[in-house]
């Protein structure tokens, strides 16, 4: 496909677009795997066309933080400020499917087609939003409005949420893997799971399938209006 084509077609279609632009490069990873870690040559964007990427730093004592998941339909470029290192490891966090742009053809598409670079102006914008909502929280609040905010950020961002009604999704995460995206131990991740789950706001199945049932006593935990969150949050959303 001529890239000149993608002008015309992202909008409607990104996903199948990347995948004919660059299907020789599309990669089936396993559970697991590490794409990226710190200190390694980084010369590729990543698209995700199926499953969760995790993104995260470690201590020399080996303590994790998670910064960020991303999520199909995303793009995530590991690349510090020197052009060829990673800065952060990638790990998919289940099977899934990734495409590898490089960075130089990246930036070709970008100077050419004013709609991609527009829409990933935004995605850049979004994903700052988050991580700004996310520190906010790790610094000044307690557990039961970290795990809210966080549930109400992915259920956004799976386009699972609807202004009212019961929304429900499913995280192929650990409750140490959410714990380390929050600042929280796995046992303060489990016990304030179960809190929410017995005062009705959620339940949890098993594998992280979650269940809102109260969204509006989850929006208040997070100190969040859900209007103006997902503004902000989701590019497009506006």
């Amino acid at each position: 496909m001529d890239t000149r084509t993608y002008r015309n077609e992202a909008t409607r279609r990104p996903g199948s677009v990347f995948e004919e632009l660059f299907g020789q490069d599309t990669r089936v990873v396993p559970k697991g795997k590490i794409l990226r870690s710190e200190g390694d040559e980084s010369r590729k964007r990543f698209y995700v066309s199926k499953g969760w990427l995790a993104v995260s730093k470690s201590l020399q004592d080996g303590d994790q933080q998670i910064l960020e998941f991303i999520l199909p339909g995303e793009t995530y470029d590991p690349t510090g400020a020197d052009g060829h290192t990673s800065f952060v490891e990638i790990e998919a966090l289940c099977d899934s499917r990734i495409i590898a742009i490089d960075r130089t053809v990246w930036a070709r598409l970008l100077r050419e087609d004013p709609d991609l670079w527009e829409a990933e102006r935004l995605r850049d914008i979004a994903a700052q939003a988050r991580a700004s909502e996310r520190m906010l929280r790790l610094g000044k609040s307690c557990a039961e409005t970290r795990i809210a905010y966080v549930l109400i950020e992915l259920c956004l961002r799976l386009s699972a949420c609807a202004p009212a009604g019961d929304c429900a999704f499913h995280v192929p995460l650990g409750q140490q893997q959410l714990g380390d995206f929050i600042g929280l131990s796995s046992v303060h991740v489990c016990r304030t799971l179960r809190r929410l789950s017995r005062q009705g706001i959620i339940s949890t199945g098993d594998h992280m399938d979650i269940e809102i049932h109260d969204l509006a006593a989850l929006t208040d935990l997070a100190g969040v209006d859900l209007a103006d969150l997902r503004t902000e949050i989701i590019p497009g959303a506006a």
